[in-house]
């Protein structure tokens, strides 16, 4: 049986869990970000605009392999993030614009491993394309936007598509891989 966790070791361990977190909070005062969410790298490395809305648990990640390299989430004013999405910047640059609705269970990520053949793929480096959201995207429920995506303003991305690419804007976008099948109307 497991016994108490002593107090110093409990403070210790939430502060590494917790502080970035309030960090990143105490930065962007205009901002609602739910203490679930699960935040790793600098909060430097991170610029909302007001009135965003992240909900949790969602997984932001802006550090590659506990360095910046060139991470950064930027997220225009009142986007809304919701519930289980995983973000990772990981070494690029993630601009999601303003007026944006990001259901639930996305992935959005900013780079990929290296696939060289005989060098194992965990101990490559990762190639950061970065991913540019335009303003007023709705992107549905379990979709995937893949590095180097670029999503037009106004485009709809449906559920569970797997964004590969440029969505122009204005368009609506489903499917794996994701494609343009009309125009908003």
């Amino acid at each position: 049986m497991l016994g108490p966790m002593p107090l110093k070791s409990m403070l210790r361990s939430l502060k590494k869990e917790r502080l970035p977190l309030l960090r990143l909070q105490a930065r962007h005062r205009g901002a609602c970000i739910s203490t679930t969410v699960k935040f790793s790298g600098d909060p430097g490395q991170v610029r909302l605009g007001s009135k965003v809305t992240i909900e949790g648990p969602t997984v932001i990640n802006v550090a590659q392999g506990g360095e910046l390299n060139g991470s950064l989430l930027e997220v225009g004013d009142r986007t809304y993030i919701g519930e289980f999405n995983n973000i990772r910047c990981a070494g690029a640059r993630i601009v999601i614009g303003a007026d944006c609705l990001i259901s639930q269970h996305i992935t959005i990520i900013g780079t990929n491993h290296g696939t060289a053949p005989g060098i194992p793929i965990n101990t490559q480096p990762w190639a950061g394309e970065g991913v540019v959201i335009g303003d007023d995207v709705w992107i549905g429920a379990g979709a995937v936007v893949m590095p180097g995506s670029q999503i037009g303003d106004g485009a709809v991305i449906g559920a569970g598509a797997v964004v590969r690419g440029q969505i122009p804007a204005g368009w609506i976008a489903v499917g794996v891989p994701a494609k343009p099948i009309r125009q908003r109307s």
